[in-house]
């Protein structure tokens, strides 16, 4: 009898003992694979902001892009002239890439080549197509006509109420009389520029 009470004490050790190792093995396993569902959710996590990242440094770099391509458009159209001169014909330059009849981004804007009759491809603005101009030239941040660029931007709304309309798809310098001008309905002069807009029910260019 005693010997039976020995055996079944020892049995029952033996069965606690594997228990409490089969308990800690299955926390072992639970620890290893929440430690590894975290390390999962962290990659994710990381891998997402580095996206992010990566994204908004293309929306920077692409505006930045868009930005000098229409200090440029400042600069060779009308360098010299007032801050009002300046930001008119960035204005233009921002309603035409807005309109529906243009390209949709500033530099598809400023570099824009439209085939003409007799004439062939010809640039919207004559600074692209003349050869002593930088078409990449590297306009500061400081110079007036970065800074009309960027006033154009950021006040658009207002400056289309009070300087040109958002209509506003044409200009010429004052000194030459362009062919076109005779079907466009002209706004105003301002500094060395005449600007017009389309004619009622014109939907040429």
């Amino acid at each position: 009898m005693q010997l039976t009470t020995k055996v079944l004490y020892a049995t029952l050790v033996i069965l606690a003992l594997m228990f409490l190792h089969s308990a800690k093995v299955s926390q072992d396993a639970e620890r290893t694979e929440v430690v590894a569902e975290l390390k999962a959710q962290q990659q994710k996590i990381a891998q997402q902001e580095q996206e992010q990242l990566i994204a908004q440094l293309e929306r920077e770099e692409r505006w930045m892009k868009e930005i000098g391509c229409l200090a440029r458009n400042v600069y060779y159209e009308s360098r010299g002239e007032s801050l009002q001169g300046q930001m008119a014909v960035a204005l233009v330059t921002l309603n035409r890439a807005e309109n529906p009849m243009f390209p949709n981004t500033i530099c598809g804007v400023v570099n824009e080549r439209k085939k003409v009759a007799k004439r062939g491809l010809v640039c919207q603005f004559s600074w692209r197509c003349e050869s002593h101009t930088n078409p990449k030239k590297h306009i500061k941040q400081s110079h007036e006509s970065y800074q009309a660029a960027i006033t154009a931007i950021l006040d658009y709304d207002s400056l289309t109420q009070t300087l040109v309309t958002a209509d506003t798809l044409f200009f010429h310098a004052a000194h030459v009389r362009p062919f076109w001008r005779k079907v466009k309905q002209r706004l105003a002069r301002i500094d060395n520029h005449i600007f017009y807009r389309q004619k009622p029910g014109d939907r040429r260019r």
